[in-house]
């Protein structure tokens, strides 16, 4: 079962729900939750991997890691300016090492829930 601790307040904020919630869908493998929160011109880039361009490819992409359910997901910080905004914590996968994130992530415009590009950041830790 996967144990989810959030350490922010997303209660006034539509945009930081919409990163806690992202990633809890990814801690969860849950493809279709996560690509509802995508632009179908998506633009993921996963530094030092590889970069997604579209919603297509993007459910390609996910498809291949579904397998990979999480056992932890800390998320200590998500951070909204505008259409930016910004999610870090940590995932801890059912087996293996713990890995920190950060994602950097461009809304669609200012009113939008839209993600429409995303860079992520990820870094094993002990």
């Amino acid at each position: 079962m996967l144990k989810i601790t959030v350490n922010v307040d997303c209660a006034d904020s539509p945009k930081k729900a919409v990163l806690r919630d992202l990633n809890i869908a990814y801690a969860r493998a849950d493809v279709d939750a996560i690509l509802a929160h995508f632009s179908d011109d998506i633009r993921w880039h996963i530094v030092g991997a590889f970069e997604m361009r579209g919603i297509k490819q993007a459910r390609q992409v996910l498809l291949q890691m579904q397998d990979r359910n999480a056992a932890e997901l800390i998320i200590d910080a998500i951070i909204i300016e505008g259409s930016q905004g910004v999610i870090s914590g940590v995932i801890t996968p059912q087996q293996g090492s713990a890995v920190a994130f950060c994602d950097i992530c461009q809304f669609a415009g200012a009113g939008s829930l839209k993600i429409a590009s995303m860079k992520s950041f990820a870094v094993e830790v002990d």
